[in-house]
């Protein structure tokens, strides 16, 4: 997605008010790449925490698969961690892709951690419908964090066929209570959903985006989503009376 630039406006208060909905696009496929990739690139990190914690169990061979293939999709190489690498082997074993890995595995723990990957890779590919199937399976992982992954995936693959309130509605529900870890960044993509469908007319939608937002702001934890709320009011003309 390319940036389009728009004239800038600033209120009495200091915000900076962006007004077109292409520098909100912009807005979006920036925060994408920290939620898709270095969110995900995290949870490679917490992949390797659950894998020493399971090593005694049945799904020791499934994390082990797991393991091997996570260097290409940490680095980018989404195709080759979906396909695997046929050429190498890793301690005698093969490195095989993450289709395989969900296939074979998809009904344990790590198969659901699997399909969070494949997804997110398919989803940085453009290949959304067929990302759909994987983040089904992640988002009824009993690990909250899997799951969270697999239903905010399912949200991106509604935004990307322009089902704004469907994808508002998953991410609210993947942003989980408001003191979680992940509550921020997916509220701030609801909004951002909510504030899209209302361009479309919907007078519920945008209601629920000013409710977002100013829930957001009222954290104050001084992260980028609370200036990023604030602007999002301001482009929907809300301040206080």
């Amino acid at each position: 997605m390319t940036d389009t630039k728009s004239s800038n406006e600033t209120t009495e208060s200091g915000w900076n008010v962006r007004q077109e909905m292409p520098e909100q696009d912009a807005l979006i496929a920036k925060l994408k790449m920290f939620g898709y990739v270095l969110g995900a690139v995290l949870l490679i990190g917490f992949g390797y925490y659950f894998y020493s914690g399971m090593q005694e169990t049945t799904n020791e061979e499934a994390m082990t698969a797991l393991s091997r293939i996570s260097s290409y999709y940490e680095t980018g190489q989404f195709q080759k961690a979906l396909d695997g690498d046929p050429t190498r082997s890793i301690r005698g074993g093969k490195v095989i892709g993450l289709k395989d890995i969900v296939s074979e595995y998809g009904s344990t723990p790590a198969g659901t951690f699997a399909a969070l990957y494949a997804g997110t890779s398919l989803l940085n590919l453009g290949k959304f419908s067929e990302a759909v199937s994987y983040f089904e399976t992640a988002s009824n992982s009993d690990d909250p964090m899997v799951s969270a992954g697999g239903k905010a995936g399912l949200a991106a693959c509604k935004e990307e066929t322009k089902n704004y309130e469907e994808a508002a509605g998953l991410y609210e529900v993947a942003a989980g209570p408001k003191d979680g870890p992940l509550y921020e960044r997916y509220a701030l993509f609801a909004a951002l959903n909510y504030e899209k469908a209302s361009s479309n007319g919907s007078g519920t939608a945008k209601e629920k985006a000013i409710t977002l937002f100013k829930g957001l702001i009222a954290k104050n934890s001084g992260s980028e989503y609370t200036s990023e709320a604030k602007m999002g009011l301001a482009r929907l003309g809300w301040h206080e009376n």
